[in-house]
């Protein structure tokens, strides 16, 4: 099945960025290994959170044929729709945002395009 690798919503009001920093204790990667859902030979490439407001969250890994970031890479990198491993993760948001040393979302109105831009805030 065909997905593309992109965050939405129903209306697309707000858009933005996300940036994580990896922990070395207790990271995604190491929950993964332990509920047995990434094996030896996979790597992960990517996540996705995804939560509503009628209180329904899903958190979803995708994982590569890879031992380290740079095979993936070279995979991701001579592939169109890459064949990926997709496994769902039983966490809640909160859980999720835990498992990284640092965790920050931007996101802007529709049509401002503020990511990326260098703001006077005044402080």
């Amino acid at each position: 099945m065909l997905e593309k690798f992109q965050a939405e919503a129903q209306y697309g009001d707000w858009s933005g960025d996300a940036a994580a920093d990896n922990t070395i204790e207790d990271s995604i990667q190491s929950l993964l290994e332990a509920r047995g859902q990434k094996g030896e030979g996979e790597f992960l490439v990517g996540l996705d959170l995804y939560v509503d407001d009628n209180g329904y969250s899903a958190v979803s890994a995708y994982l590569v044929a890879a031992n380290n970031a740079e095979e993936a890479q070279a995979f991701l990198a001579n592939a169109d729709a890459p064949e990926v491993k997709k496994v769902t993760i039983d966490l809640t948001p909160a859980d999720f945002v835990t498992l990284f040393k640092r965790f920050n979302v931007t996101l802007s109105w529709r049509g401002t395009d503020l990511i990326g831009r260098d703001l006077e805030t005044g402080e």
